[in-house]
């Protein structure tokens, strides 16, 4: 029983990692927790209380969101990572339809211009960073993106890098289609160097090769979006191959991979129990949206830079048209499918 309720743990946490591609050399951190996090108790603690209940998160038939963060923290030739600051380069928004049993991932651009909670407009990710606005954190990037987007943020999950890579290298891989030419990117003014190296068709990923991959940006023609497609696209493989039967026999490894590196304010008991409901779902009901929009030269302070401008009535559609849309789409899709059937059964 001890092992089931661990498989569970371990799946959920997996599926929640794994749904966001961190891409940079990230740290957790435990300070300015505009949410409580993790409540501080030892896995194997938690696995010892043999009677404790799985807790249903779904109190109502109001979808529940968790917003997941990248964080990069990444030193330079010329800082430290603790003089850089911090800001979420990968932003998240997950919403669980459970009375549709639709998941939606929603994807933001770091650099998306918009309000932040208190202040003025700015690149979204500059929220989490303590350097740029003095309450920098988890809470006012929860409070930015909740004005945003005109939603409740129910939980939060942030991951270190190590989890992309140590959970690809425990599964033995993955495989993913690069559709581009030949590609090589070295960057030597991040510390330690980033290089990608990838060949057109099929690459076999390790784990620091899933995260190169995941980083490449300059290859895209809109580079934000075209990393958020390859991100979105590579959870899902990540996904099918974690939902697999091989996968239970590295259980033990995967957890003390995630449970290392995940920060997250669900509890163990919230957590079996989205795993046992995360396990229920097909892949066609996990669907990928992202905010597009275009890039503007502003004035932030006293520089310019350059920010992407989006549409707070298009963010606001998109999270409003969840599930109908999926729902509708998968309607037709399947009276497609039936009327082609139907044709050849009558040829």
């Amino acid at each position: 029983m001890k092992y089931v309720y661990r498989t569970f743990i371990v799946i959920s946490i997996l599926s929640l990692s794994i749904l966001v591609a961190l891409v940079y050399r990230i740290k957790p951190t435990h300070e300015n927790k505009g949410i409580n996090k993790l409540k501080n108790e030892t896995v194997e603690s938690a696995f010892e209380e043999d009677k404790k209940k799985d807790i249903n998160v779904f109190e109502t038939d109001k979808p529940l969101r968790i917003l997941v963060l990248g964080v990069d923290k990444t030193a330079t030739v010329n800082m430290s990572e603790e003089q850089n600051g911090m800001r979420s380069d990968t932003i998240m928004l997950f919403t669980i339809d459970h009375k549709n049993n639709k998941v939606q991932m929603f994807s933001i651009p770091r650099d998306s211009y918009i309000k932040i909670h208190g202040y003025a407009k700015n690149k979204i990710n500059a929220s989490f960073n303590e350097f740029v606005y003095p309450n920098g954190g988890l809470g006012l990037t929860v409070s930015t993106i909740e004005d945003f987007l005109d939603v409740k943020i129910d939980h939060y999950a942030i991951v270190d890098y190590k989890v992309v890579s140590g959970i690809v290298d425990a599964v033995g891989g993955i495989d993913v289609n690069w559709e581009h030419k030949d590609y090589f990117y070295r960057d030597d003014w991040v510390v330690p160097p980033l290089e990608i190296n990838l060949k057109h068709g099929i690459n076999h990923l390790d784990g620091m090769g899933a995260v190169s991959y995941l980083r490449a940006r300059k290859v895209y023609k809109d580079q934000d979006i075209g990393r958020i497609s390859a991100q979105q696209g590579f959870l899902m493989l990540l996904f099918d191959k974690l939902k697999s039967p091989a996968t239970f026999f590295k259980l033990p490894q995967l957890l003390d991979i995630v449970d290392e590196f995940l920060e997250t304010d669900l509890n163990y008991g919230e957590i079996s129990f989205l795993a046992k409901y995360g396990l229920s779902l097909n892949r066609e009901d996990i669907i990928g949206e992202k905010l597009t929009g275009h890039g503007e030269n502003v004035e932030i302070g006293n520089e310019i830079q350059n920010v992407y401008v989006v549409s707070i009535d298009e963010a606001r559609k998109i999270i409003n048209e969840f599930p109908q849309k999926l729902i509708e789409k998968q309607a037709e899709e399947q009276l497609q499918e039936d009327e082609i059937n139907t044709e050849k059964a009558d040829g």
